[in-house]
């Protein structure tokens, strides 16, 4: 008995303190693979050496750590593919940095939470990681090999609740796949971080709804009346009160937004007004 608690004791410690390099498979996962690269790791002070222009989408959503290793078919080191596993300190966040890849076109797979799958590339999310392999070349085998790794990875990787805002948005009539989570300047606004977005589209019409989050109304309402007056300043605002606003920009559309709470609600990208009015009171009746 005594050896069986020693054994949990141990396993529950290893998933506990497992680093973000214990992901990586070893050089010999399988007979006929090496490293190409050995594992290298990566912090928020470095990412720009391995990803220059994307680190600072990673830094907006809290990115800890990367730890990254390539691999090469021994006998035709032509076939290569890479693993990145990046910490991104929260479920919330690895899903916004997977959801800023996703889109409704892709091929999506059961890896994970769920992953995209690609000609040259699988990426999936799963707790506070967020997975992506890479082809070195459009290779079947390649492929098939990385597919098999990403399932392993996934398993090596312990559950965990998803994030509680994912559920905010309504499920009617939502786009399928097209839930974001946007750490940063969502509609070009510092003061706009933590938005939920998702495309909305019934028989004559289509929008985006969005929810941003704040710590409290006072924060929500300062927010708003700053994209207020950007608003008016490109000419774009139609009207405002206190606690809301409709704009029309040219890369947005028609934008409704209204305080509520500890929150900004709104609707983009509509035709239609009273659809529009009805979204809102919807996430209206959601819990602050």
């Amino acid at each position: 008995m005594k050896n069986v608690l020693l054994v949990i004791f141990l396993l529950t410690a290893f998933t506990a303190q497992a680093g973000v390099s214990d992901y990586l498979p070893a050089a010999d996962f399988r007979d006929g693979w090496a490293y190409d690269f050995e594992p290298e790791v990566y912090t928020p002070a470095n990412l720009f050496e391995y990803i220059n222009g994307e680190a600072e989408l990673y830094l907006d959503y809290d990115f800890v750590k990367l730890a990254t290793a390539s691999y090469k078919q021994k006998d035709d080191e032509s076939l290569t593919f890479t693993v990145d596993v990046y910490d991104m300190g929260s479920p919330l966040n690895a899903f916004g940095i997977y959801s800023s890849y996703r889109r409704p076109d892709l091929t999506f797979a059961d890896i994970g939470e769920q992953a995209t799958i690609s000609d040259l590339n699988i990426r999936f999310y799963k707790g506070k990681y967020f997975v992506q392999l890479n082809a070195g070349t459009l290779d079947e085998a390649v492929i098939d090999i990385m597919r098999k790794v990403a399932e392993r990875v996934a398993n090596d990787i312990p559950a965990a609740e998803q994030p509680a805002e994912l559920g905010l948005l309504p499920d009617e009539n939502r786009v399928p796949h097209s839930l974001k989570y946007i750490a940063n300047g969502y509609l070009g606004q510092s003061g706009f971080k933590k938005t939920l977005e998702a495309e909305y589209k019934n028989e004559d019409s289509t929008f985006v709804g969005f929810i941003i989050l704040f710590p409290d109304q006072n924060q929500a309402a300062e927010s708003l009346g700053q994209f207020s007056d950007n608003l008016k300043k490109r000419d774009k605002l139609k009207n405002a009160t206190e606690s809301s606003v409709l704009a029309e920009t040219s890369y947005q559309g028609k934008i409704m937004a209204v305080v509520h709470g500890s929150r900004i609600l709104g609707v983009s990208q509509y035709n239609n007004e009273s659809q529009a009015e009805i979204f809102i009171e919807k996430l209206k009746a959601v819990p602050n």
